[in-house]
């Protein structure tokens, strides 16, 4: 069968989970329906005292094909202390610093309309 799958998303789906290398803080990206879209949220915690550190939507798709650039993605902790989420085609998405939650690099707005539709 050709053409882009069908996807039938009720509830949010954790894709990916990474933890740093000295186990102090976790990182997801999670696929949230909103809609007919779907948000992809990137969410770190502090395993020590359970906090979230940093919660925000990557990208937001339209329930396509084109969600799966993100979710076949890479997300990798770059420092001790420092995550980042590319797309499959090595566009970096953003960079944070776990411990204050801080964005050292995110994609612009023009560059995430690749991901919806025209």
């Amino acid at each position: 069968m050709r053409g882009k799958p069908e996807l039938k998303i009720e509830t949010e789906k954790i894709y990916k989970t990474k933890k740093n290398d000295n186990g102090a803080f976790v990182a997801r990206i999670i696929q949230m329906p909103k809609g007919e879209k779907l948000d992809f949220v990137l969410g770190i915690k502090n395993l020590k005292n359970k906090q979230l550190t940093y919660k925000q939507v990557l990208v937001t798709t339209d329930n396509d094909y084109f969600s799966f650039r993100i979710a076949r993605g890479n997300i990798d902790w770059v420092s001790l202390n420092t995550i980042a989420v590319w797309d499959r085609l090595c566009h970096k998405l953003v960079e944070v610093a776990a411990l204050t939650g801080k964005e050292n690099f995110r994609i612009s707005d023009e560059h995430c309309s690749a991901y919806r539709k025209e």
